[in-house]
């Protein structure tokens, strides 16, 4: 395919122990030729592919001497700071990617400023590569709904739900479910109406916060976990929602924020640098070491008639697809 500027973009996937072109959207036909470079294409690896990236790592670099260009999208580094959160084969894995793309790339993209700060950091630290490798920020952006929706009652995922806190995310122990559950479960105690609406889908790790949300006694009343939402259910629950609380411990960016706040759903949430940064939205925070009272405190001030708030504009997909194209365009 060809981008607004005549390059031509041809998605590739890793399969077979090789790059092959693809198509894209997915159709039941593809290429499946092998990805051959030449000298001024770049090659920009959108997702981790953990083992493919170190697999080829070296064929890579001859490219490189050849005149490709690499550069790599990373949106977190939580694999190597809290490696807690995640099994101990992604930790593994994602060292092994980090430390292949840092041999062949020409460039990182980042989802946030704070991501692409440490980055840097951790290239210096690690690597000795202090300014070798380009560090670059893409702007996140965010398809909106239309403001009127026609879902009809039976369609709409709040049906029969009443007032109620949503959470947005996949159901994983770095998502902070289980400090939210001592929230919800110490407001009940004390005869709060409010339901507890998780929308996500079932993570890794996560076996007893499964059961746990599964066996309380509010589960199918009070507490209650979609699975899957589509994108206009989605809106409609921000549009309904007393609020949108994020109790992550780590985030790359954070986007259910930004979809909430552009349909002016309050958000409460926990005192991180991926959250902070959007303290200008008009979101309330609680402490990073907050426990389940503070946080069923914090909730339980939140205004039940939402406030009056013009977000302004906010990025779309095609404004981080063209901040992409202009700095592959200028390396």
């Amino acid at each position: 395919m060809a981008d607004p500027h005549g390059r031509t973009v041809s998605p590739v996937r890793y399969e077979r122990g090789a790059f092959r072109h693809t198509a894209w959207p997915p159709a039941d036909t593809a290429d499946n030729a092998l990805m051959v470079p030449r000298g001024g294409d770049v090659f920009l690896g959108l997702d981790l592919s953990f083992d493919a990236i170190r697999r080829q790592a070296n064929y890579f670099i001859r490219q490189r001497r050849a005149g490709i260009k690499f550069w790599f999208v990373v949106y977190d580094l939580l694999p190597i700071q809290s490696p807690e959160y995640f099994s101990s084969k992604v930790a593994v894995r994602f060292r092994w990617w980090l430390a292949a793309t840092a041999k062949i790339a020409d460039g990182y993209i980042c989802i946030s400023p704070h991501v692409a700060d440490e980055v840097g950091r951790l290239l210096a630290d690690r690597f000795g590569l202090d300014g070798e490798i380009a560090v670059k920020v893409v702007p996140m952006g965010i398809d909106l709904m239309p403001p009127t929706l026609s879902h009809s009652d039976r369609q709409d995922p709040s049906f029969g739900i009443g007032d109620f806190v949503l959470a947005v995310g996949t159901v994983e122990p770095r998502k902070g479910y289980d400090l939210l559950l001592d929230a919800f479960e110490r407001l009940w105690d004390e005869g709060s109406p409010l339901t507890f609406l998780i929308v996500g889908s079932a993570g890794w790790k996560t076996e007893a916060l499964q059961r746990r949300i599964r066996r309380d006694k509010e589960f199918g009343n009070r507490l209650r976990w979609l699975t899957s939402v589509d994108d206009e259910g989605l809106a409609l629950l921000y549009d309904r929602a007393r609020a949108l609380v994020a109790a992550s411990h780590g985030e790359g960016f954070g986007l259910p924020i930004l979809e909430a706040v552009a349909r002016s759903c309050p958000v409460l949430a926990r005192d991180i640098p991926a959250f902070r940064v959007h303290s200008a939205l008009g979101l309330r925070f609680f402490s990073r070491t907050a426990d389940g009272n503070e946080v069923a405190e914090a909730i339980s001030l939140i205004p039940k008639k939402r406030e009056a708030f013009s977000p302004g504009e906010f990025p779309t997909w095609r404004d981080t697809a063209d901040a992409m194209q202009r700095i592959l365009s200028r390396d």
